[in-house]
């Protein structure tokens, strides 16, 4: 494994010029996380409509008070990405005026440098400067090396879950609480 130093790593708000680097990120980690969970044709699937998300990325992954979107980089190299919004689109979540870390995903070869949880930092400064005192994280009940991260950042596991549903197929999404 290749030795990556902190300041190698520059984190930052997200830009248009980003969209084909992010989204070939979350790409390749869907690929390595999920590759037990889901089926083939599901990343095949992501991958033809890549076009379509790099198209329509800058309607989506802005910053402002409602929605925040960040990336780390390394000589170049977008290596993790996060996006939160303030208010969760979950129904189960909307009354109790949680925000939501939508996602954060970072490449396997720089997992363990702390990079993660730095994102995570950013969106909960962020959260909380815009009113949020409570933050949830969906996460794919079978992603067990997630769950064990969400866990170890003192995550709740909440009682209620949702079928996330991919080409008709429905798998367990589980969600962790949070205080800010």
């Amino acid at each position: 494994m290749q030795n990556i130093s902190n300041d190698s790593i520059i984190i930052r708000k997200v830009i248009n010029d980003d969209a084909k680097q992010y989204i070939e990120l979350i790409n390749s980690v869907w690929r390595v996380s999920y590759k037990n969970i889901l089926p083939e044709e599901v990343f095949i699937d992501s991958e033809k409509t890549s076009e379509d998300k790099i198209k329509n990325f800058a309607n989506k992954f802005y910053n402002y008070n409602e929605r925040i979107c960040y990336v780390a980089e390394c000589d170049g190299i977008i290596v993790g990405a996060m996006y939160g919004t303030i208010k969760s689109t979950y129904e189960h979540f909307v009354e109790a005026g949680f925000a939501d870390l939508v996602s954060l995903y970072i490449n396997p070869k720089y997992q363990g440098k702390g990079i993660g949880t730095k994102l995570k930092n950013i969106f909960e400064d962020w959260a909380r400067k815009n009113g949020a005192t409570k933050y949830i994280i969906g996460v794919l009940k079978e992603n067990n090396n997630a769950r064990e991260i969400y866990e170890s950042w003192g995550g709740k596991l909440d009682d209620w879950e949702q079928r996330f549903y991919k080409l008709d197929v429905g798998y367990d999404e589980v969600f962790y609480k949070y205080n800010l």
